[in-house]
């Protein structure tokens, strides 16, 4: 039986899951709509996993460490185990994943990974903080991956959404080498001082947009046809990825990262890696995501 943990105020219900400290539903009070994907596994099973260690893919799944290669699965192992789960109240919990030995055989460094959900009005906010325990430097890529629902209402098509920065953007996206599971050094125009796009299921045929260098702080899933919208707050992050499974519509991934895939011809090691976060040994790192629902 998997456990459930239920945070609640006026505004919201979110239901998480200990492993991967993931979001199962976001509730609105006023319309009983759940805001998050509905976990479909047909399509994609999960709905918010927390990269760690490393964001995307690695090169034949291969991570080098001091010399050393490891085996590591696309957006690192804490998707796939327990967090412990300390409920602070009916708006807070924490949940804290540390290393163990079978961490430690993909994973050579120790850790303390704390990620913490707070109900603040519309808002949930979820704060991603690691201390290093090691007593050397240790390094990884970490990101958000929540899926939304889109369309919020099964009346409607996902045609009539779009997702809106916060600021005109003139961006390039990345091309991916799909075959080699890598990004490549190639860019094409993306937005060209331009704040929205609308959701077409031909922007994901290559998979996921992968972005940087972003002014915004923030970006907006909104529709046409009503006022209902969720909204992204993603200060301080270094990439967005965005995506959405290739069939059938139904789900949209808003997705701030410090850093993104191997390259496709990447031969380096962790440390080496573009977006990589270096810590000292005591150091502390945070990043706060936020999702913000307006019904």
């Amino acid at each position: 039986m998997k456990e459930m943990i239920t945070l609640k105020n006026e505004f919201l219900e979110v239901t998480l899951e200990n492993k991967g400290a993931e979001i199962i539903k976001i509730v609105g009070q006023n319309d009983r709509i759940n805001y998050m994907w509905r976990r479909d596994p047909i399509q994609w099973g999960s709905s918010a996993p927390v990269l760690f260690p490393i964001v995307g893919a690695l090169q034949n799944n291969e991570c080098r460490i001091d010399g050393k290669t490891y085996n590591m699965n696309q957006h690192g192992f804490s998707r796939h185990n327990e967090y412990n789960a300390n409920q602070i109240s009916d708006q807070e919990v924490i949940f804290t994943l540390t290393s163990n030995e079978e961490i430690i055989k993909q994973y050579p460094y120790l850790f303390k990974l704390e990620v913490t959900y707070r109900l603040v009005k519309n808002v949930v906010e979820c704060n991603f903080k690691v201390t290093n325990v090691d007593e050397k430097e240790i390094y990884f890529q970490i990101g958000g991956h929540p899926a939304f629902a889109c369309p919020f209402m099964d009346n409607e098509s996902s045609n009539d959404y779009y997702l809106e920065f916060s600021e005109n953007e003139t961006l390039d996206r990345k091309v991916i080498n799909l075959e080699k599971k890598g990004v490549t050094h190639e860019t094409v125009p993306f937005l060209d001082n331009e704040k929205r796009f609308f959701i077409r299921q031909e922007l994901f045929s290559n998979d996921t947009i992968i972005l940087q260098d972003f002014k915004s702080n923030k970006i907006a899933l909104k529709s046409l046809n009503h006022d209902k919208s969720l909204i992204v707050h993603m200060d301080k992050f270094t990439h967005l990825g965005i995506w959405a499974a290739k069939h059938v519509g139904g789900l949209i991934a808003i997705e701030p990262w410090f850093g993104h895939s191997d390259y496709d011809d990447f031969k380096g090691e962790l440390k080496d890696k573009e977006g990589v976060i270096t810590l000292k040994p005591n150091e502390v790192f945070e990043a706060v995501l936020k999702i913000e629902i307006n019904q």
